[in-house]
């Protein structure tokens, strides 16, 4: 065999082995399924709740308020003694704003049937609020002050700030939450309670990964994954990062999730290694959140028993 001829044969011979490589590589194989993957939220916080909707707060335990032009010097000095009983006896904390979260008015006549629909019981509650799935983050609320008190204690104003805060009427008598208002009333401890319970974690997003589903034929891989925010802010930047074998492979920008809202990603034939058996998918952002060890989820190739 001349030199030549030599050198055409194993040229072939490579060419005819990458051939079958590749096709190896790329030929479509049978479908096979990720883990799926479903996060199990848990609501370490009583089922008994006083509120109109479970753990109702505002993003951070200082909130502000507004207090109105119509408001005179009695109203006035009625509700800021009844915001200091309140910081008195949990761990909330008022300031006034112009652009506040909470706004008072003043009148002496009863809210017009129109307007009714800003408030959920009585002369006050929460007008704004979104559904964070573990917590509804109250946006904004108002109140109407205007029933004159004639207690001692702003019994009154007390009454309509928790209705602000989330809190809804009971039916005891000597409580400050029953329907009609008595100088004798208290606030009840469950209710004390259950404010310091629910503005005990600090004003930060939460981001999880709440569902993945993934499977992958040969060397491509499909997933789709859903990324939410249960916290009490607004994420503006993050990433979603795929790890096969402890290295980031691929990253994907997520940017901003405000807070109650989703996001769903879907990739499909991303090439990875045929031998890839396990995936990760990890969030990744610098922005604080309340807890990060539901950032990233493992899921491995399911194997079906013969």
């Amino acid at each position: 065999m001349k030199f030549l001829d030599f050198v055409v044969l194993l040229v072939l011979l490579a060419l005819l082995f990458f051939g079958i490589y590749f096709l190896w590589q790329n030929f479509p194989t049978q479908a096979v399924e990720f883990e799926e993957y479903k996060a199990n939220i848990i609501n370490d916080f009583p089922l008994q709740s006083a509120q109109f909707y479970p753990r109702m707060r505002y993003a951070d335990k200082s909130i502000s308020y507004s207090l109105s032009e119509s408001c005179g010097a009695r109203k006035e000095g009625d509700f800021e003694e009844a915001i200091g009983i309140l910081q008195e006896k949990t761990i909330l904390e008022f300031y006034r704003a112009e652009n506040a979260q909470i706004s008072v008015s003043c009148s002496n006549l009863s809210p017009k049937p129109a307007e009714e629909g800003h408030f959920i019981a009585g002369e006050g509650g929460p007008s704004l609020i979104i559904n964070a799935s573990k917590y509804s983050v109250i946006l904004s609320g108002k109140i109407a002050l205007y029933r004159v008190e004639t207690c001692d204690e702003p019994q009154i104003a007390i009454h309509e700030i928790l209705h602000a805060l989330g809190f809804d009427h009971n039916s005891n008598e000597s409580s400050i939450m029953y329907p009609i208002t008595n100088c004798k009333q208290q606030i009840d401890q469950y209710i004390i309670d259950e404010i310091n319970t629910l503005y005990s974690l600090p004003s930060l997003a939460d981001l999880l990964i709440e569902s993945v589903k993934a499977n992958k034929t040969g060397i491509y891989l499909n997933f789709e994954v859903t990324i939410a925010n249960y916290g009490f802010k607004d994420v503006k930047n993050s990433s979603l990062y795929l790890i096969i074998d402890n290295s980031v492979y691929k990253s994907f920008d997520i940017n901003g999730v405000d807070l109650g809202s989703k996001k769903t990603l879907t990739i499909s034939n991303l090439r990875i290694p045929r031998k890839t058996e396990e995936i990760t998918l990890a969030i990744n952002t610098d922005e604080p959140e309340l807890a990060t060890t539901n950032n990233k989820v493992e899921m491995k190739v399911v194997r079906l028993e013969a």
